[in-house]
């Protein structure tokens, strides 16, 4: 674990741990729902390399939270998505770049992202059941592009055909998570729904491969990995 990670769970945990006496300010939750990528990872332009050809997909949230006063609150957020690759339009994409073949693409991996998140959240009740929370959060985030398989068949010579390979690559780094949400209480648990824009620019090294010239290859690229979770979940009060 490197040292800016240690300092995040410091600066984030210190508060929850020196007020842990206080009862009724505490949460645990879990949360799932969509998620829907955006701007480049969505995109589906082989010409543009930042082009992630990410799908909708599924996002899970898990979050600890300890309200400091009436309005404000410190948490921790661990984070999942998963955003299977767009074989179809992959492969379409392809087929404009090569179109003397024809082209079909499989996936055994999906784009998986995720990250640890800490900082603070705003607490606006509305009557004595609902809250409005609005939170801003920083932290640790990685992720790992998908792996691909292309088939490709030349459209008037039969024997002219190849199965070329994307590996799987990791890339780490800083990543955000700005969201809202409200909450409602019932009993000693809440039902949550909320909207977070995750974001990280990341920097994929030593991706390898198998390219259209019939030999291996080794690249980096950069991708910014965003997405929008729009999750509903449960949260118990400690």
């Amino acid at each position: 674990m490197n040292k800016a990670v240690k300092l995040l769970i410091f600066i984030v945990i210190i508060p929850f741990i020196t007020q842990a006496q206080s009862t009724k300010r505490q949460m645990a939750g879990l949360s799932i729902g969509p998620s829907f990528t955006l701007s480049a990872f969505a995109k589906k332009d082989i010409s543009d390399s930042t082009s992630g050809f990410a799908k909708t997909g599924i996002s899970i949230n898990f979050n600890y939270a300890f309200r400091v006063s009436h309005n404000f609150g410190l948490q921790i957020l661990v984070n999942y998505s998963g955003n299977a690759l767009n074989t179809s339009a992959y492969a379409d994409e392809l087929m404009k770049v090569h179109p003397e073949y024809g082209v079909s693409v499989e996936s055994s991996k999906n784009w998986s992202s995720g990250g640890i998140f800490g900082g603070p959240y705003l607490r606006f009740p509305i009557g004595d059941l609902f809250s409005f929370d609005v939170r801003g959060l920083i932290g640790f985030f990685g992720s790992y592009s998908p792996q691909a398989t292309i088939y490709a068949n030349h459209l008037t010579k039969p024997d002219d055909k190849g199965t070329y390979y994307r590996e799987s690559s990791r890339s780490t780094g800083f990543g955000y998570l700005l969201g809202a949400g409200v909450k409602y209480r019932l009993s000693h648990y809440y039902l949550t729904a909320f909207a977070d824009y995750v974001g990280a620019d990341l920097n994929f090294k030593d991706a390898s491969g198998w390219n259209w010239d019939d030999e291996p290859y080794t690249t980096t690229f950069s991708q910014k990995i965003n997405y929008l979770a729009l999750t509903f979940g449960v949260a118990y009060i400690l």
